[in-house]
């Protein structure tokens, strides 16, 4: 049975690639409102991907997720629309981290 790795968990082994083979990169983090939910402050659409990464003339979008996390319509839109543009974009789950490292590399 392959463990369960959280979101974070991925995030932080994501970063750690993005800084050691020099990108530069950015990530929105989302914040707990006085309300106790989860939101991360944006206007227009959600969906935005997780990373934004640029080095030597790429441009890299990327989502990630927890070992059984899903993307969501508007997650699966954004990738879709950056795509077309010529943009990199990647939806990137745990058990991808070697291919991960690859195209980061």
């Amino acid at each position: 049975m392959t463990p369960r790795i959280t979101e974070a968990a991925f995030a932080i082994q994501v970063e750690h690639l993005l800084d050691l083979f020099g990108w530069t990169w950015t990530h929105f983090e989302p914040a707990v409102r006085q309300s106790g939910r989860w939101a991360t402050p944006l206007r227009g659409e959600p969906g935005f991907p997780d990373y934004t990464a640029v080095r030597y003339g790429r441009l890299l979008f990327a989502e990630i997720k927890a070992t059984n996390g899903r993307a969501s319509r508007a997650q699966i839109a954004w990738l879709e629309q950056l795509g077309n543009t010529g943009a990199e974009t990647h939806l990137w789950y745990p058990e991808d981290l070697g291919r991960v490292k690859e195209i980061l590399r």
